[in-house]
């Protein structure tokens, strides 16, 4: 009967395992973040189809505000999702692609847009949204107006206002009350800028783009209260630009209770690779992962668009990417990041292609599911005028960990079977091992090998170098010691408690960081092809994400 329970056991376990393997048969190669297919659950659609509206979650509600609808036209309404299905309200203003601020008061302050249909203009209204009574109140206006901006909520309740579109940018002060005043001009005009608090009364504004759409050459970073600076990191990693409304406070994952303003973005360099940077306080860093953000899919190139969405309880960010070429129908991937692991570890979710859901600003729900409303069609200038109704969500959240994990929906009564049975083998096994001690021997020894193994990797990678070899893969190493590639990820995930590539990667930063020593004369490319590197950017990249300096920084330092 236990021996049955077993055999049972087993086959459940080998079939999880062959589950989970099937999420990953994509991989590109050896050194791919995981690729898992995701099938997003179609909710009622939206009322009016809407595009450059904004999202949220307040009341326990999930709400749309604004934006424009079919023929381009801007529409004053909103709906909110209640008992499966969205409520229609008249709102005082349209706000398409204005700004939205979740405030400390339960309330929502919505602010500027585009003037006129066709996304022409910008505007001065202001109102506030009341989730409790589902009213709106439109109070005054802006000093500036805007759109295509960025509102934060300080500590103090005060929001501060930046970024325009094809008009003059500054910085602003809403009091929380009534009333709005102009602080001060900036350094440079951004379009859709990130505002990050640094201090309870402080806070940064920085973009990648000004006020014409045009590519900022040199990030410089404004200061509520202080002078602009810049920082080494945007030498190299440019903020992504994000053509969609966005909430800073969507971004956060530091401790605001302790003092800690800290935030994730995406970053990208001049080769088009993405990356996650972090900012916490005045200080900018790449945030380390385990594999690089994954740019290729198959045939195509994935074009990322949306800000870093955290779940603070999940310590887990989402950026949100589609199939960067013209068409009606697309795949669209989510990137999940595990930002409380070190390095973060990254996993890539696609869809099959569809031409039902659209591109939009994500939100993410208080259960930490992503939802898409509405939205027009990605790269394709056309879709302003015929934006979606439909309503997609991608459940991510508790109730789809078992999923993640690779195992069948019915899953949790396979577990509760799992678990009785799992209880048997543990005391077969109790009382087998009391009879036959020799089972303790070759645990024992079992150790022992992996240990060996171990060695072995690591002797080859000290004896031989072959770290500096830039295509070296799992499979290599495998060959050389005549065993399982499987035995080799297995043994290093044991022992050193991180992936393949990010283990030989300390071999190579190491490298570098010798012949940076003996050689400070030498070109950082040729440092970087000789310490086993494809090429520059992921060097570059690499030493800032194992040092947090530039290498040039950290000779610097180490002269």
């Amino acid at each position: 009967m236990i021996k049955g329970g077993i055999l049972i056991l087993i086959s459940f376990l080998a079939l999880s395992s062959a589950a989970a393997q099937e999420t990953t048969s994509d991989h590109p190669t050896e050194s791919a973040c995981p690729f898992i297919k995701i099938e997003p659950e179609r909710l009622a659609d939206l009322n009016i189809p809407r595009f450059g509206n904004a999202i949220f979650c307040v009341n326990g509600e999930m709400t749309v505000t604004g934006g424009h609808t079919s023929g381009f036209i801007p529409t004053a309404t909103a709906e909110y999702y209640k008992d499966g299905k969205w409520h229609l309200l008249q709102m005082v203003y349209p706000h398409d692609t204005g700004c939205s601020v979740l405030l400390k008061s339960g309330k929502v302050l919505l602010a500027g847009g585009y003037e006129k249909n066709l996304g022409i203009g910008q505007t001065h209204a202001v109102e506030m949204y009341d989730p409790q009574s589902h009213t709106f109140d439109g109070f005054g206006c802006m000093e500036q107006k805007r759109t295509q901006f960025t509102g934060l909520e300080l500590d103090s309740g005060h929001v501060v206002l930046s970024g325009n579109w094809y008009h003059d940018d500054a910085i602003e002060l809403f009091d929380g009350e009534a009333s709005f005043t102009y602080v001060k001009d900036v350094s440079t005009q951004r379009n859709f800028p990130h505002i990050f608090q640094i201090a309870k009364d402080d806070a940064i504004f920085f973009s990648s783009t000004d006020i014409k759409g045009n590519t900022l050459d040199t990030i410089i970073i404004d200061r509520l209260k202080g002078e602009p600076f810049t920082h080494p990191l945007f030498d190299v990693w440019k903020p992504l630009f994000i053509p969609l409304n966005q909430r800073s406070d969507d971004s956060f994952i530091g401790n605001k209770e302790a003092g800690q303003y800290a935030y994730l973005f995406p970053v990208k360099d001049k080769e088009g690779q993405v990356a996650i940077a972090k900012c916490e306080g005045m200080d900018f860093s790449l945030l380390p992962t385990d594999y690089p953000v994954p740019m290729f899919f198959q045939e195509g190139r994935i074009l990322y668009h949306s800000q870093v969405l955290t779940d603070k309880k999940a310590h887990r960010g989402y950026m949100l990417g589609t199939d960067d070429r013209l068409s009606e129908t697309n795949r669209h991937y989510i990137l999940c990041i595990d930002y409380n692991q070190s390095p973060a570890t990254l996993t890539l979710y696609y869809t099959d292609p569809t031409a039902e859901m659209h591109n939009t600003t994500p939100m993410l729900t208080p259960d930490g599911n992503l939802m898409l409303a509405g939205g027009k069609i990605q790269l394709n200038a056309s879709g302003n005028f015929r934006p979606s109704s439909a309503v997609f969500l991608f459940r991510f959240g508790s109730e789809a960990e078992t999923e993640r994990s690779g195992l069948p929906t019915w899953s949790m009564i396979i577990l509760l079977l799992a678990g009785f049975i799992a209880m048997s083998c543990i005391i077969y096994l109790f009382v087998y091992k009391k009879r036959h001690p020799v089972i303790e021997e070759q645990t024992s020894e079992s150790a022992s090998a992996s240990r060996e193994l171990f060695q072995r990797i690591c002797r080859l990678m000290d004896e031989e170098r072959l770290y500096l070899n830039s295509e070296l893969k799992v499979s290599d190493i495998s060959q050389r010691l005549g065993t399982n590639k499987r035995y080799v990820s297995d043994c290093i995930k044991l022992h050193k408690g991180c992936a393949f590539s990010y283990f030989v990667n300390t071999y190579r930063i190491e490298y570098a960081k010798q012949l940076l020593r003996q050689n400070p004369e030498k070109k950082m490319t040729t440092i970087s092809w000789e310490s086993g590197f494809a090429n520059d950017t992921t060097f570059f990249r690499t030493f800032k994400a194992f040092t947090n300096m530039t290498p040039k920084e950290w000779l610097s330092q180490n002269d």
